[in-house]
């Protein structure tokens, strides 16, 4: 398989059909390192010229490469010296800064604040989590919940949890309640990892790990502030210059926003290490504001960087 990118431009008398049928003559064409280290032309197998490399690498056609974002949201902020994250963790009442679990692994537990969020009831009936093994593996695991009594995780080896979102749901369409995992034998207020809002069907939290053996190649991200307040946004992991310092979440970027929109926020030349943590949190002048963020990069296999 080609050994991609370093992708370099050339301009040249090219014809081949794409991938949706259509001719393309007198085009740029553009070359990739194949993994003995030797510049090949990339052709109709690999129709680079006629799509943006974001869009390749959305549809899959990048190897080694995929698109890593996240979005959250908040409401009600607080003054806090530490910040809080960018979450609804106060809707079900949880710390102000989500817990990061052991990186010996752990086992999970899952629970909503409503009852009907349940089979045979009008609200999430099941749902599936994205998380990261103590190898660094990306792992998946379908719950089937059960309203306000608590369902357990079979994994016991959970280190992140980068998602949750629902996979089956009743006629209510979106979860009645706060849905919550968090450590086993622990508490929401204390041990929270993820969440699903009530109204929703997806986590709005954004943080990630970054798996074993690749890197995350940061591009951008924006933040939104709909309140007076002026919050200091701040996206921050746990590396600096591309070395992890577990547990210290160091700046990547600030901006100061009040009752408005950022707009795209370049972070283009900021790789994130494997099992690096990425998250964005706020810190508010006066109480009470709302607002939204997200980001996204490549996320990278190291063998093809």
């Amino acid at each position: 398989m080609a050994h991609l990118p370093r992708l370099v431009p050339e301009t040249g008398d090219v014809s081949y059909v794409d991938d949706d049928g259509l001719t393309h003559a007198n085009d740029t064409v553009m070359h990739y390192r194949d993994s003995s280290g030797n510049m090949q032309e990339v052709g109709p197998a690999y129709p680079l010229p006629t799509k943006d490399f974001r869009s390749s690498v959305a549809a899959g056609k990048v190897p080694g490469w995929t698109i890593m974002n996240a979005m959250g949201e908040w409401e009600d902020g607080s003054v806090d010296a530490a910040g809080e994250d960018c979450c609804r963790w106060d809707d079900i009442s949880g710390p102000a800064r989500l817990t990061t679990p052991s990186d010996a692994g752990v086992q999970m537990s899952v629970v909503s604040d409503n009852t009907n969020d349940k089979a045979a009831n009008n609200g999430v009936a099941s749902l599936r989590i994205e998380y990261i093994d103590v190898n660094g593996a990306e792992q998946t695991e379908d719950i089937t919940t059960n309203g306000t009594t608590v369902v357990n995780t079979v994994a016991t080896d959970i280190i992140f949890v980068n998602d949750m979102y629902t996979l089956t749901v009743g006629g209510n369409g979106v979860a009645r309640g706060n849905i919550g995992i968090y450590l086993f034998g622990g508490s929401i207020a204390a041990d929270l990892y993820q969440m699903i809002a009530k109204g929703g069907n997806k986590s709005l939290v954004p943080h990630r790990m970054v798996p074993a053996n690749k890197t995350l190649l940061l591009q951008t991200w924006h933040t939104e502030v709909s309140t007076n307040d002026r919050c200091a946004m701040k996206i921050r992991s746990t590396d600096m210059n591309g070395v992890l310092i577990p547990g210290v979440f160091c700046f990547k970027d600030v901006a100061y926003v009040s009752k408005a929109v950022s707009g795209e926020l370049d972070l283009r030349g900021t790789a994130i290490p494997a099992t690096s943590i990425v998250k964005v949190s706020h810190w508010d002048d006066q109480a009470g504001s709302d607002g939204s963020c997200g980001w996204w990069g490549y996320l990278v296999e190291n063998a093809y960087l």
